[in-house]
């Protein structure tokens, strides 16, 4: 038997013991799901702090992970009101077993701008917060976990051997969690089931990230005393944290409010340069392609293209393996390599037409920011707040006065341009894009626009004042 299995093995033991010397009595105790569950030492009845809280030194506490914490240089604040006009992209949240949603817009503008969270849940809640990145979840029954492997043969305590490469799972050998739920994603998971569904994804999104966990209870103070679950809490920690240095955690626990709005504290849209290089890269691929082949054969080619990719895709997403019964709509990421799922990723899964298009929303909010700015600065109207703009016909007029007057079919070019306007307001900004998940715009779309954009710029003079913006990002 190998060092891990029999290390595995005796804490097995050790932990079947300490579950079977639990007081039948102590169901007469006041306790949250966490200690309900009947996992942890035999204690002596006494005032009861709350589950989950960083000064409860019992087996339910959260003291152990706060002194972890401490030993990284993070510093834990345990909040009961998150004033989300008070923290920064610097802080990270750390949300445990959240009883109330979270604010999706706000959450969802604090990753954008580069926010870390851990999201870490229990089941038997509502959970719009990971509805909207795109997780679903199954609060599974008694015994019925996709799983393989568990402590003494209980099915509700499942162990993991993470394989792959991850900051999360560095050096960590083995997991055990505590009544996990399942959760689910097209991206692979970063620790798996092992007949699918994930209890750790990894998310990326803007500039930020979410650690999506199954099981919040893992992170108890009874529970980082097992197999490598500490060593995952100080992975997680470290990866979260990068290098803020010292480390703010606002740590959020069961039932809390939320006031306030989040500001940006950087960029509202991404990296400058990553962002201009991606932008400049595409507008050349793109012209470069409607230059040397027609339309029709343009469309032809890129069907092809992406049937080609979207089934490369899928295949390394989708096990072609049945699953147990109740385990049947569960998606297996299989690979070794666990990147962080990107914000494409993210993309093609809420926005995908059962796996046979490809939204280009994401794609489409860039062009609409650069479109935007430069079509209303020329008019005189930029700055101005999104709900202060005249409308779109209003816009396309002054467009016809200031820059049609000699065009014998201005009228046609007047309409081009109201068109145009008006899809671009259908198309939300990039923060959008991720909160609203109703957009859908084909490869046809984005052809289209791009090619009535570029025809208005050129008539206002702008195409070049274009290139430098998309190079420069500024």
């Amino acid at each position: 038997m190998s060092r891990n299995a029999a290390r595995t093995r005796l804490i097995a033991s050790v932990l079947c013991c300490a579950f079977l010397l639990i007081p039948q009595g102590f169901s007469g105790l006041s306790v949250t799901p966490a200690s309900a569950q009947g996992f942890g030492p035999s204690i002596t009845p006494q005032p009861r702090k709350t589950d989950y809280h960083p000064d409860n030194q019992a087996w339910s506490g959260l003291s152990e992970f706060v002194a972890l914490a401490a030993t990284q240089r993070v510093e834990v604040e345990l909040t009961e009101t998150l004033d989300w006009s008070a923290i920064g992209a610097q802080d990270i949240v750390i949300a445990l077993h959240p009883l109330d949603p979270l604010q999706v817009e706000n959450a969802g503008n604090y990753i954008l701008d580069g926010g870390m969270m851990l999201y870490a849940i229990e089941g038997g809640s509502s959970y719009p917060f990971l509805d909207r990145l795109g997780i679903r979840y199954l609060d599974v029954q008694n015994g019925e976990l996709p799983h393989d492997r568990f402590v003494e043969e209980n099915p509700n305590l499942p162990i993991f051997s993470p394989t792959g490469a991850h900051a999360l799972i560095d050096d960590v050998q083995s997991l055990v969690a505590n009544h996990p739920t399942v959760l689910l994603n097209v991206g692979g998971p970063v620790v798996a089931y092992a007949e699918g569904g994930g209890l750790v994804y990894d998310m990326n999104f803007g500039d930020g990230k979410v650690v999506a966990l199954a099981d919040a209870s893992m992170l108890i103070n009874q529970m980082l005393q097992v197999a490598d679950n500490a060593k995952f809490a100080r992975n997680t920690l470290q990866y979260l944290c990068a290098d803020r240095k010292p480390c703010r955690a606002i740590l959020l626990v069961e039932n809390f409010e939320q006031r306030g709005t989040y500001i940006n504290t950087g960029d509202k849209h991404a990296d400058k340069n990553t962002w201009s290089r991606w932008i400049r890269e595409f507008n050349e691929t793109l012209s470069q392609m409607m230059q040397d082949v027609p339309v029709s054969r343009l469309l032809y080619y890129l069907g092809i293209l992406l049937a080609g990719g979207l089934a490369l895709y899928l295949a390394a997403v989708f096990r072609l393996r049945a699953g147990r019964p109740y385990s049947a709509h569960i998606e297996k990421g299989g690979q070794n390599e666990l990147p962080p799922q990107s914000e494409f990723d993210w993309n093609l899964a809420r926005f995908g037409r059962g796996g046979r298009e490809t939204n280009y929303a994401l794609a489409l909010a860039i062009l609409k920011e650069q479109f935007e700015e430069l079509f209303l600065d020329a008019l005189d109207k930029w700055p101005i707040p999104a709900d202060e703009r005249p409308t779109v016909a209003v816009l396309a007029s002054e467009y016809r006065r200031r820059f049609l007057r000699d065009a014998p079919d201005a009228k046609k070019l007047e309409r081009q341009a109201r068109d145009l306007l008006a899809t671009y307001a259908s198309i939300p900004t990039r923060h959008r894009v991720f909160l609203d998940s109703d957009a859908y715009f084909s490869e046809r779309d984005l052809i289209k626009i791009y090619r009535s954009t570029r025809e208005i710029l050129r008539r206002m003079g702008l195409e070049e004042e274009y290139e430098r913006r998309t190079r420069d990002l500024v």
